[in-house]
């Protein structure tokens, strides 16, 4: 792969993944639905958080546009992904094309997403949906127990620098009581993430435990590993 290849996107995009996404790049089938409490971080316009509920799982979602009516979203998210697809064309051996056949397939799957988000968000607005800039929050300690972060952390290693992801990191556990789970580890290039390594080996999180697993989700080559973060008392 040529290293200077990569999704040239300026800004965090909104592009939302739906339940099923979500599912197996967070490997779900080990939480308990009726006890558990999920806080998705920055989940944009993702579907997780509706479709989730609607399973019995119990889903708060956080992002920084929550503060925008659902219509300036609904029509932000739909340029977003025209712009992504557009140059998803330039990029295509990036990605791998099992779990998504075609690019109709992408396009609908994150149609869904959106859509499904957008009505949910007129019905629930702050009752599901909290507005938050991180690196803060207004959730107390150990209000959660499990903090899924998709496609935020990591990916935008060019955008976000390495004391944002350290300050975001560090809130979010102090909200979870259980684990905070990342994924994926690799950046808009497909390379692993040089901030992956060095929070490994960051001091602050040493009374952590940090391990890397692999997920049966791999849409961004070698974008197949989340990082689980565990107290280790």
């Amino acid at each position: 792969m040529d290293t200077e290849q990569k999704l040239d996107l300026k800004d965090v995009v909104l592009i939302g993944r739906t339940f099923d996404e979500y599912y197996r790049m967070f490997a779900l089938d080990d939480l308990n639905p009726q006890t558990q409490r999920i806080l998705d971080v920055a989940s944009g316009v993702s579907s997780f958080c509706p479709e989730a509920n609607s399973r019995g799982f119990n889903v708060i979602a956080s992002d920084r546009i929550y503060r925008f009516s659902p219509y300036e979203i609904e029509e932000k998210c739909r340029k977003d992904l025209e712009t992504v697809l557009t140059k998803l064309a330039e990029v295509m051996d990036l990605y791998n094309w099992d779990f998504f056949k075609t690019v109709d397939d992408l396009r609908a799957a994150r149609e869904k997403a959106y859509k499904l988000f957008v009505d949910d968000f007129k019905l629930q607005g702050n009752k599901r949906y909290v507005f938050t800039e991180y690196p803060h929050s207004s959730f107390k300690d150990n209000q959660f127990d499990v903090s899924l972060v998709s496609h935020f952390l990591f990916l935008y290693d060019e955008h976000l620098d390495y004391g944002f992801h350290k300050n975001t990191i560090l809130e979010l556990i102090r909200v979870s009581s259980e684990e905070v789970r990342i994924f994926p580890l690799v950046n808009l290039r497909g390379k692993k993430s040089v901030f992956v390594k060095k929070l490994l080996k960051d001091p602050d999180f040493r009374t952590f435990r940090m391990a890397i697993r692999k997920v049966d989700y791999e849409f961004v080559k070698n974008g197949n590993e989340m990082l689980v973060i565990e107290s280790k008392t």
